[in-house]
């Protein structure tokens, strides 16, 4: 009998991760902020090498980082939750949503400060351009990432019933 309900903790623990990462998955799909707020995470956490950052500042960088990213997930929810109550024009409705959207400025703006205090620092900034045109390799990734990045932000999720189409209409 231990054993069975020690399973279904187990199971019932499990089932809540999965559900959690679903959430952070349909953030990721269908929220464009979202995927600017972890494309623009991700290069400040590459670039964050050059800065020599104390553990104390990648903590801060760290927990700015998470608050933005939760906050738009908390807005996604708060949406969501909206927009599954209400069938016509609300003005409550729009002003949950605009609090909510208003929430993760306010986190992206002190993240914003954050980073200016940490990152913005010429002689690092210069020795950032001399490397990526000086290392060829790292140079073209970076240029590449550019794009890519770009087509994460504003065309992902891929639509592959689309890419289908083309494929079968040639």
């Amino acid at each position: 009998m231990i054993i069975e309900d020690s399973a279904i903790r187990v199971r019932s623990f499990t089932r809540s991760f999965l559900n959690a990462f679903k959430g952070v998955s349909y953030c990721i799909r269908n929220e464009r902020n979202m995927r600017i707020h972890l494309t623009i995470a991700a290069y400040v956490l590459v670039f964050s090498i050059f800065y020599n950052l104390t553990s104390f500042e990648y903590a801060i960088l760290f927990i700015i980082i998470g608050l933005v990213l939760a906050a738009e997930a908390v807005n996604t929810a708060v949406e969501a939750i909206v927009n599954l109550n209400i069938e016509c024009y609300n003005k409550l409705a729009r002003v949950a949503k605009d609090v909510s959207a208003g929430a993760v400025l306010i986190c992206a703006v002190f993240a914003v400060a954050v980073g200016f205090e940490l990152f913005f620092k010429i002689e690092i900034l210069q020795k950032i351009t001399r490397f990526l045109y000086s290392d060829l390799f790292f140079g073209v990734i970076f240029i590449i990432s550019i794009p890519l990045s770009l087509v994460f932000i504003f065309c992902y999720p891929f639509k592959l019933k689309h890419l289908r189409r083309i494929r079968i209409g040639r």
